[in-house]
């Protein structure tokens, strides 16, 4: 609740919405939470946020440096833009055209570097080194993680009653954040993580109980790509998370189509694989239930074959 207090005046408390199409096809109410609404276009801005008005005025004065695969990116440059803190964004070369197009109208000086996130956060760290700068982990951090879970303070005020709320899983900061907040206000709400067949980073991570190196295939999920996740967000799952599960990549590009077409909602690849666990059944759904919608953030030639 402090997170919430620090960041509120500066982001949006984005709807909650009932999808008739959703709630039909799956036997259980079911709502979206639409931070594909947020500034920026992605709930990262919470986290970003709460971080970064948690720094000293020694931290800012040297400036900061982030890796990213894009969303967490725009939040730092956000943030950095109203906080007026200069820095640097290392993001991988395939990072989506879309994400980077938005990155550059920010003032923050824009690095591609590696070949995947975990390449671009390596590269980060080296500068961060050299040039002594305030690094700004996308999810391994508690005041990330605290910003993150906000979304989940919003929920259950507005809904009260939810009894799942399905999150998309990339390095794990989100869930994290939305299972611990989640549930020091109800302890049997059960909090359900998705990732995509093509990166599965957390899910081969929690089967065996360690960090493990895991390889991505190409992924239209591209936010929650990334070979690790980190020790610290894996123990956080391992003790809030009720579950992981997997989705298709045709699945994932089924909810994006479904989405369209029935809310007139617009959703990335990372944001849809909620909606995925859905319609593949790979979720077990109790009573009301919450999918989260990340972000918005899409490259238009990427919505336009999935659409074709």
């Amino acid at each position: 609740t402090s997170a919430q207090k620090k960041i509120q005046p500066h982001i949006r408390k984005t709807p909650l919405e009932f999808s008739h199409q959703l709630s039909e096809q799956n036997g259980n109410e079911v709502y979206l939470k639409l931070e594909n609404w947020q500034k920026t276009g992605s709930f990262k801005i919470r986290g970003a946020l709460n971080k970064m008005l948690s720094l000293s005025d020694e931290e800012k004065q040297k400036g900061i440096i982030t890796a990213s695969a894009g969303n967490h990116g725009l939040g730092v440059a956000h943030a950095a833009k109203m906080l007026g803190i200069q820095g640097k964004i290392v993001v991988p070369e395939n990072a989506s055209p879309a994400k980077i197009k938005a990155l550059q109208k920010y003032e923050l000086e824009l690095l591609k570097r590696g070949r995947d996130y975990d390449e671009a956060e390596e590269v980060a760290w080296q500068i961060q080194k050299r040039e002594d700068l305030t690094f700004i982990h996308a999810f391994s951090d508690p005041e990330i993680i605290a910003g993150q879970g906000t979304i989940a303070l919003e929920i259950l005020e507005e809904l009260p009653e939810t009894e799942t709320i399905i999150v998309p899983i990339g390095g794990g900061g989100l869930i994290a954040g939305i299972a611990i907040a989640a549930k020091s206000i109800n302890s049997k709400l059960k909090v359900v993580g998705v990732q995509s067949e093509a990166s599965p980073a957390m899910f081969n991570a929690v089967q065996a109980a360690r960090c493990v190196e895991t390889p991505i295939e190409e992924t239209i999920a591209d936010g929650l790509a990334g070979r690790f996740v980190a020790e610290f967000t894996l123990e956080l799952a391992q003790k809030y998370v009720d579950e992981v599960v997997l989705v298709s990549e045709n699945g994932i590009k089924e909810a994006i189509k479904l989405m369209i077409e029935y809310e007139h909602i617009l959703i990335e690849g990372a944001a849809a694989v909620g909606i995925a666990a859905l319609l593949e059944e790979t979720v077990k759904t109790h009573g009301k239930t919450v999918v989260l919608l990340t972000g918005r953030n899409i490259h238009f030639q990427v919505l336009k074959e999935i659409l074709a």
